[in-house]
């Protein structure tokens, strides 16, 4: 199994996504790493694969002009994506691995997407006053 396999090449956290293959609906990604027809258009992969680079972040063009535009397009998730590729040029892939199985994870069990802002239980609990 790729240790890898939920980090995206932009530095987006697969784990968070709706769509990462434990979905119930009609897409079922598989990760940039192992996806081909869901994101055939993505511009990073093939630039990142390309070069043998595990993300962006390893680039010595780092942001080029087409990830500068993805991280500024105005989707919170892309913007995300910038943050965590400095997380994980800091910190390793590995590190920043561990911190978002923790961050996408409700106490309930289940995954808690990019946009999530509390856990499930949390929203259980603030609700009874």
């Amino acid at each position: 199994m790729d240790k890898h396999k939920l980090l995206s090449y932009c530095g987006l956290y697969c784990g968070g996504c709706k769509n990462y293959q434990e979905n119930s609906g009609e897409y079922k990604c598989h990760g940039c790493r192992n996806e081909n027809e869901l994101i055939s258009d993505c511009p990073t992969k093939a630039c990142a694969a390309g070069k043998n680079l595990l993300h962006c972040g390893e680039c010595t063009d780092f942001p080029c002009a087409t990830l500068d535009n993805f991280y500024k397009d105005g989707l919170k998730h892309h913007a995300l994506a910038f943050v965590n590729i400095q997380r994980i040029r800091i910190h390793g892939a590995e590190e920043w691995l561990k911190e978002q199985v923790n961050e996408h994870t409700c106490q309930c069990g289940k995954k808690l997407l990019w946009e999530a802002e509390q856990c499930c239980m949390s929203a259980t609990d603030s609700s009874k006053g």
